[in-house]
């Protein structure tokens, strides 16, 4: 793999209440692996502008545009996308208005983004937000949202083709998973609800939940056998295509408590989340539904301190669970991170960090393992002029 990119990045300040920004890159990469390999370039340009109006609405929008032509080096026969160009357009803008409603109390936050791309045309991504403080110690928020995952060359272009070696010849049996032009977004609609209360001057806690409903998730097709013109005798080609077959929602929650001191720090968190995916009616029922399930843990926690220990030493362990990944193989584990720093001059910091450190080495993803490791590391800051 090879590559590089440039960035440029320019701001100016209108008022003291209004500002504007254009960023533009480019960037190119190139890989070659041992089943497919790729040229992109890619151009990018965006411009924001943020400004107030009538001191209650907060407004910010801006619109930007991507072209990223690419080309695929198909290395062996059983992995190709079709066309092998393409140039990837994108085209975007967005809108959003903080409204306040009551002075430094509750405030209203109204948008949607706006893309076109050229797999499905153009998409839609509203949102509504609220946040309300009815003291300086707690602090209640909601939102809905819209979002979508458009589809990609993977969806719209793949062509998988694998030989069934336990089929007794003749004739030969090929497989193949396969693209789907009318492949269509994927669509999430979230709604999410939050509490902060600051408990004491140094212990708070966040509380949140959520629930989303997802339609049109990635799956498999009905199959269709065709007869494929070979070398006599001939072939039979059994087609899977990719599919919108899925659809469901997810729930879940998090707590989050955090208490600091003049020398200590604890956080933890604590997250919990229940899937219920479904084929729909009518599609193929597929293993998709168990693999989606299956690659998300219910349970996740984390309890980290921070010392901020005499003579600038600083010391952080923290302890981390994941819950089990049953469509990936992956038990349920348990591991522990440290880090030690010490701040040895004006501006330098030395530091020590161990991962992993409860095992040699665990599943983390699939076949995947995480192995214990170690790093040390040094950072120069300079103070601004």
């Amino acid at each position: 793999m090879s590559g590089g990119n440039l960035v440029g990045r320019w701001h100016h300040q209108l008022n003291n209440t209004a500002d504007i920004q254009v960023q533009g890159y480019y960037d190119h990469t190139y890989r070659l692996g041992p089943q497919l390999g790729e040229t992109r370039n890619t151009f990018d340009i965006d411009l924001l502008h943020h400004f107030v109006l009538k001191q209650r609405n907060e407004i910010i929008w801006g619109f930007g545009a991507r072209w990223s032509p690419s080309n695929i080096i198909q290395t062996v026969p059983t992995v190709n996308f079709t066309p092998h160009h393409q140039d990837d357009n994108l085209y975007s803008a967005f809108v959003q208005d903080q409204i306040t409603i009551l002075q430094n109390r509750l405030w209203l936050t109204l948008g949607s983004k706006f893309e076109h791309n050229i797999f499905t045309g153009w998409e839609t991504e509203p949102s509504g937000r609220v946040l309300w403080t009815p003291t300086s110690h707690q602090t209640f928020w909601g939102a809905i949202t819209r979002a979508v995952r458009t589809p990609a060359r993977i969806d719209e272009d793949l062509q998988l083709t694998g030989f069934d070696a336990a089929s007794p010849p003749p004739p030969p049996i090929y497989f193949c998973i396969c693209d789907n032009r009318k492949f269509v977004s994927e669509t999430l609609l979230s709604y999410e609800a939050g509490y902060r209360k600051l408990v004491t001057p140094q212990f708070y806690v966040d509380i949140a939940a959520f629930h989303n409903r997802y339609n049109e998730l990635e799956s498999f097709g009905k199959a269709t056998v065709s007869i494929v013109p070979a070398p006599p005798p001939y072939a039979i080609l059994v087609s899977l295509p990719f599919a919108n077959g899925v659809m469901g929602s997810t729930n879940g929650g998090e707590f989050s408590p955090d208490w600091k001191t003049r020398w200590m720090e604890v956080k933890a968190t604590y997250s919990y989340v229940t899937m219920g995916l479904v084929d729909k009616p009518s599609h193929t029922k597929t293993s998709y539904v168990s693999m989606y399930e299956g690659s998300s843990p219910h349970h996740e926690a984390t309890a980290q301190i921070l010392f901020n220990l005499p003579k600038g030493f600083e010391f952080d362990p923290t302890y981390r669970y994941v819950g089990a990944l049953p469509a990936l193989a992956v038990n349920a584990y348990q591991t522990a991170d440290a880090r030690l720093g010490w701040r040895f001059s004006k501006g330098f910091d030395l530091s020590v960090t161990g991962q992993n450190l409860f095992q040699p080495r665990h599943a983390d993803s699939g076949s995947v393992l995480v192995q214990r490791s170690a790093y040390a590391q040094i950072t120069w800051r300079r103070a601004a002029d």
